[in-house]
């Protein structure tokens, strides 16, 4: 590699040139990554996603744009939008649900609101079909559980069971409720 750390148009991931700007900057990369995000992982996530990129496609670096420009600018640019996105997940439910003044705040608040209300049939629908479907001796401490409200002992009591048992067909019952019911939850 040359003095000017100026890219060689014939690096690619097969060569040690790649090897060498990996090594030369990655560590550097991840601490200003860091700066920005102020999360090891992450930082250490954008700096990858920035060197895959580069073994992807070489060719975006030009003989004569300098290679410690192009990296750095690559990390902050994608740390930077990394915050954008986090921004985005953590404020949008927030504001959806709230938020008086968001357009969506009615559709989400409404009590009378028919998609809602639709939703809500559709659901209670599924829960229902999900219940009669489990088997026998599930389906009846899981009735006993959250329909009667016993507790474990009491339903381990009254069916003649170890309470054990009862915990081992709960567990049973709310993962196949995880299951069928992951497109209904966030």
């Amino acid at each position: 590699m040359n003095n000017s750390d100026k890219n060689i148009i014939g690096i690619t991931p097969e060569n040690n040139d790649f090897r060498e700007i990996f090594y030369k900057y990655h560590g550097r990369l991840v601490l200003y990554a860091n700066k920005f995000l102020n999360d090891l992982e992450l930082s250490r996530d954008v700096v990858q996603d920035v060197f895959y990129n580069l073994w992807k496609r070489p060719e975006v670096l030009l003989s004569d744009y300098s290679i410690k420009s192009y990296l750095f600018k690559a990390v902050k640019n994608g740390a930077l939008n990394n915050i954008r996105h986090l921004k985005v997940i953590h404020n949008t439910p927030e504001k959806l649900f709230h938020d008086p003044n968001s357009p969506d705040y009615n559709t989400f608040n409404e009590k009378n609101d028919p998609l809602t209300t639709l939703l809500e049939e559709e659901l209670l629908e599924k829960v229902e079909d999900i219940i009669e479907n489990l088997p026998e001796k599930c389906r009846i401490i899981f009735k006993l559980s959250r329909q009667e409200q016993l507790k474990n002992k009491e339903i381990a009591d009254q069916l003649g069971v170890s309470v054990k048992m009862v915990e081992k067909q709960m567990t049973k019952a709310l993962k196949v409720f995880r299951k069928e019911l992951a497109e209904y939850l966030l």
